[in-house]
């Protein structure tokens, strides 16, 4: 598929989202889920973003937080590799892999939904548990958050971002610089802000980068991570067991 075929015969609204959008490259390519050719997908997803006009910013950057993902994994798998035996090295597609994997089920459910003539008789109801948490007696109750929670604050901060902002930005600070600055202020302290890792609050991709440090760190159990309003700033606090310090590389 071409970028030119790709405009003439779809448009970002007609997707339900960037997850949609991507089935539909794997599809449209004739790739395999489970080992997807990443720089070839992120440039068909890049020149549907330029094609693109939404006029809902909130939907929009939806689109925009998967670009610098995608953009963000490929940088990961250009970069040489040490090569341990003793260690299974993760393949940086992987999560990206496992969300499509589950958008693909939500998608069959919703479609079998649809067929039926009674929809009231489906009933589905998601239960998030949370443990209160007062960090201080003088505040709000601080809620441990999920990491799908911390997308969604990501994806309120990139809008009005352009996917050609995104790529003239990509260069200007790595994500491994922000996970040695939550290393070094995790050995100082048992918490901070989210804020204390921005150094340059005017740079998205600092910002960018910010996030994608906090959900590896999160992924590794490096860290936890609590919001007490919806957009708010964010706690992070050193992971109670700390097992996977050592998994993050710097």
């Amino acid at each position: 598929m071409t970028g030119e075929e790709s405009k003439t015969h779809f448009r970002l609204k007609d997707f339900e989202g960037p997850l949609d959008l991507l089935l539909f490259l794997i599809k449209k390519n004739e790739v395999n889920i489970y080992d997807i050719p990443i720089s070839h997908i992120t440039a068909q997803y890049l020149e549907f973003m330029r094609a693109g006009e939404m006029a809902d910013l909130e939907r929009a950057s939806e689109f925009y937080v998967m670009a610098s993902t995608l953009l963000y994994i490929k940088s990961r798998m250009l970069l040489p590799v040490d090569i341990n035996l003793e260690d299974e090295l993760e393949d940086p597609r992987q999560e990206l892999v496992d969300r499509l994997i589950e958008y693909q089920k939500y998608k069959k459910l919703s479609e079998l939904m649809m067929e039926k003539e009674n929809q009231n008789e489906w009933i589905i109801e998601r239960e998030k548990a949370q443990r209160n948490l007062p960090f201080d007696n003088a505040e709000p109750m601080w809620q441990e958050m999920e990491v799908w929670d911390l997308l969604t604050t990501f994806s309120s901060l990139m809008k009005g971002l352009t996917p050609d902002r995104i790529i003239d930005l990509y260069e200007e600070v790595s994500v491994n610089e922000k996970l040695t600055l939550i290393r070094e202020l995790l050995e100082k302290q048992e918490e901070f802000r989210f804020t204390d890792i921005i150094i340059r609050p005017d740079s998205i991709m600092d910002v960018i980068c910010a996030f994608l440090a906090i959900l590896e760190s999160v992924k590794f159990k490096v860290i936890r991570i609590f919001q007490n309003t919806l957009f708010g700033d964010i706690r992070i606090r050193r992971h109670e067991k700390g097992e996977g310090e050592d998994e993050v590389e710097n």
